[in-house]
């Protein structure tokens, strides 16, 4: 117990030093982030790029939060591999090769939520939720309302796609197989529609599509991914029999 403890602590200071460098990383590099959240914006008619804060404490504090993270951004694949690192010895010689590549699939699928969110899904939303009711509305933007915004909306992205690899983790463990989810397709449909609804900050219906679109598409690929791991468990099974005969 006390080695598993110390093995533990290890990894978490790891993980949490990767962590605070990506947020001074990020936090010396403000004028860069700044201006990547702020681009979205910067073709919109009518409405002004130019983020207004309304307390002394919160310039700075906006900037601590994009920092916080940008960092954990930026850190996810050290932290992935430390929580992997940590499991590995508990797993078998084969299952070990397993983990590089899945690490590398996780990390892949939370990058492209976050990529396709920033340059597909947020122009859209945003042109739709800053732009309505430009003839009514004067149109300011508070700096921490905003980054709060785009900032979760496109967390958001890198979670849910996540999808495949949770499928293909759970099939992995014998929990699931492509002919359960495939069973279960239209109450996923459901599923995926109120985890839509949730996790889109805004919580306007264009966002909730745009998010469960993709969201369908990945339960299916997650379906494929399932019966591709189930007929190569089988695969192995079977090649083992055979030995054993």
């Amino acid at each position: 117990m006390v080695d598993h403890l110390g093995e533990l602590r290890k990894r978490l200071v790891i993980a949490i030093s990767s962590i605070v460098v990506g947020m001074v990383v990020a936090f010396i590099a403000k004028d860069w982030v700044f201006a990547v959240l702020k681009r979205p914006l910067l073709n919109m008619d009518g409405v002004n790029a130019d983020l207004t804060t309304f307390s002394p404490t919160e310039p700075f504090m906006t900037v601590l939060r994009v920092s916080i993270y940008a960092g954990l951004v930026l850190a996810l694949p050290i932290v992935l591999w430390q929580l992997w690192a940590f499991i590995m010895p508990a797993l078998y010689e084969s299952e070990k090769r397993s983990v590089l590549p899945y690490v590398l699939f996780t990390t892949v699928l939370f990058l492209t939520g976050i990529v396709f969110a920033y340059f597909l899904v947020l122009p859209i939303g945003l042109s739709f939720l800053v732009g309505y009711g430009g003839d009514i509305f004067v149109q300011q933007l508070r700096a921490a309302d905003y980054i709060s915004f785009v900032t979760l909306f496109l967390l958001a992205f890198g979670v849910v796609f996540e999808v495949p690899a949770i499928m293909l983790m759970l099939t992995a463990a014998e929990l699931v197989d492509h002919v359960s989810l495939r069973r279960v397709r239209k109450y996923a449909v459901i599923g995926i529609a109120v985890a839509a609804m949730v996790l889109t900050p805004g919580g306007d219906p264009l966002s909730m599509l745009l998010m469960m679109g993709p969201l369908i598409g990945l339960y299916e690929l997650g379906i494929l991914l399932s019966q591709y791991a189930s007929r190569r468990r089988a695969k192995k099974r079977a090649k083992q029999a055979a030995k054993d005969a």
